[in-house]
């Protein structure tokens, strides 16, 4: 509870320093800010609800739902000729609330994701349209040890395929709204039980098994207000993913369900340009 909030503390006082500064080089230069991708640096905070659900033959097996805040790095370059390259770090934490037939409790929840994109924009009748891929990983931590006795560590990976478009317009020369919508394709996955966390006996039996996760896919959306220096806006993240391979321990076996995942949440950005 007290780590919960320091970091909404650290985050407030984040999104109150970044304002005062935002305002003060606004009023200093309020500058024209382009319809095209320019070069830029940006750093931002963000807060949404998470929630994942597990499902075995359609029925409910657990899930993790609770708020997570987390941070960005995002830098932009523009390669001319209408080409652009993107580059994206995003880190967020937060307590949420593990359900399953076992028993409730608060887990810690940790996300990283590293993403890297090359596009080509073009304009028409006045507003933008660019097209973008790239490669994207995905590790997402828990620990079912907050929960006490039988709990264990779990870590998830994803390498993806990221496929999206971008339509960007002027409201007048110094604001514009963009929104993004794109689609993930997984390349792999995969799930690590470690289930030596339990006890010597599941460690002797099991390990620590890695189950593959062949297919599924994600889907994302976010819509902005921006300025030259800075950014406001909404967006939405969505995984599917089907069963995983199965593990085989003599009369014993171990499958990662198949989960869904939502995030949808809000995001203030300070634009070094």
């Amino acid at each position: 509870m007290k780590k919960s909030i320091f970091i909404c503390y650290l985050l407030a006082s984040s999104v109150f320093a970044l304002t005062l500064f935002a305002q003060e080089e606004y009023f200093a230069d309020k500058s024209k800010i382009s319809l095209k991708t320019t070069d830029a640096l940006e750093i931002g905070v963000q807060s949404y609800w998470y929630e994942y659900e597990e499902k075995v033959n359609g029925a409910f097996f657990m899930s993790n739902k609770g708020s997570k805040y987390g941070a960005s790095l995002t830098g932009t370059k523009s390669l001319g000729s209408d080409y652009f390259i993107i580059g994206d770090v995003r880190y967020a934490t937060g307590n949420v609330e593990y359900k399953s037939a076992s028993g409730t409790g608060d887990v810690s929840d940790n996300m990283y994701e590293v993403r890297l994109a090359a596009g080509k924009e073009v304009v028409v009748d006045g507003y933008l349209l660019s097209t973008f891929a790239g490669l994207g990983y995905r590790r997402l931590d828990n620990d079912l040890r907050d929960l006490g006795s039988g709990g264990y560590r779990r870590t998830s990976q994803y390498l993806y395929l990221p496929i999206g478009v971008t339509h960007r317009f002027m409201i007048d020369n110094s604001s514009r709204i963009s929104t993004t919508i794109e689609y993930d394709y997984l390349l792999k996955a995969e799930q690590k039980s470690y289930l030596s966390d339990i006890s010597p006996a599941d460690a002797a039996l099991f390990g620590d098994p890695v189950n593959k996760q062949k297919s599924g896919y994600g889907i994302r959306a976010s819509t902005a207000y921006e300025e030259k220096y800075w950014s406001a806006g909404l967006f939405f993240n969505y995984w599917k993913i089907d069963d995983s391979e199965i593990n085989y321990y003599g009369v014993w076996s171990v499958m990662e369900p198949r989960n869904e995942t939502k995030e949808i949440g809000v995001q203030l950005k300070y634009r070094f340009n």
